[in-house]
């Protein structure tokens, strides 16, 4: 195995992206472009990136504006200055040109967690021409905090106002009701894993933060718009088959039927589609330690399985 440190400059004209390739010995199979989710960071996957080197693939993954190495060196963390969602995706665009100049001949792959899922399927949207197959995990659907303050005027007025000012009570309303299925649960993080150790793993990491601008979850609730939207499906190329999982106790994809409801608008439009729900688990199945690796072989099972059609 190897790693090789990657930077470039962000589509925002301000920060420098950190990335990353990890190399398998001997020549890859595929490509797996990594895209994780809000207030983390790409690193927090080095057990996924493991098994997929492992298994033969090269795995190309950043740190998104305004979050971990990306945000820590510059100074901001928790502040992206986008200038909207396209961003993200144009900083993703510039990884996979550069994953596709060192390996042009190799069958590319995108995994998205969480927000990372949902730039993943803004990404096939607008992007999607070479995607040889899509997994989303932790998908993002039917999120009703996202869905009212979307529509809601004064989060409207509060962006236009001062997009850079601390989020504070808009995260709560975008995050709304996240442990309401939580029995007795030992704060508001719950929601991220089963497991104790992990939600706090997440709350101590130092590269992690849910401490942000209104900015960044702005650019959160509108590409959720985005991707829920009629027009989003019909964008994505239907050759493009995907691979949809989720624990069914994540409040991310309403508690396992957000997974249903995506499958079925790609579905419509001609996309080959395979759905798993994890039974009693929450948004980080790819962190639960008694299931990780069922999760992982899953998501290896499935590229495997398109490269060998």
């Amino acid at each position: 195995m190897s790693i090789r440190e990657i930077s470039f400059a962000s589509a925002n004209g301000r920060d420098t992206i950190k990335a990353w390739s990890y190399s398998p010995l001997g020549t890859p199979k595929g490509i797996v472009q990594l895209i994780h989710g809000y207030g983390e960071h790409s690193r927090r996957y080095l057990h996924m990136i493991l098994k997929f080197i492992q298994a033969g693939y090269v795995v190309y993954a950043d740190d998104h504006l305004g979050h971990g190495k990306t945000g820590y060196d510059g100074g901001t963390l928790g502040d992206p200055h986008s200038g909207g969602y396209m961003t993200y995706l144009k900083d993703e665009k510039q990884l996979h040109d550069i994953a596709v100049a060192d390996y042009p001949e190799l069958p590319y792959f995108i995994f998205g967690h969480s927000w990372g899922s949902m730039l993943a399927r803004a990404y096939a949207a607008h992007y999607g021409e070479d995607i040889k197959g899509l997994m989303l995990c932790g998908l993002c659907s039917q999120w009703k905090g996202c869905e009212i303050e979307y529509a809601d005027p004064e989060f409207n007025a509060a962006y236009e106002a001062d997009p850079y000012q601390p989020a504070g009570a808009w995260f709560d309303k975008v995050f709304l009701d996240m442990t309401a299925r939580v029995e007795n649960p030992n704060g508001p993080a719950d929601w991220i894993a089963n497991d104790p150790r992990i939600v706090t793993d997440h709350a101590n990491d130092m590269f992690n933060t849910f401490d942000t601008t209104l900015e960044l979850a702005w650019d959160f609730v509108q590409l959720y718009h985005f991707i829920e939207s009629d027009e989003w499906a019909p964008m994505v190329p239907s050759n493009i088959p995907v691979y949809l999982i989720a624990g069914d106790q994540d409040p991310c994809g309403n508690y396992g039927e957000g997974l249903y409801h995506v499958a079925n608008l790609l579905a419509n439009t001609g996309n080959k589609v395979s759905v798993k729900a994890y039974s009693g688990y929450r948004h980080e199945i790819h962190n639960e330690l008694d299931i990780r690796d069922e999760v992982v072989d899953g998501l290896i099972n499935f590229v495997e399985g398109v490269l060998a059609e």
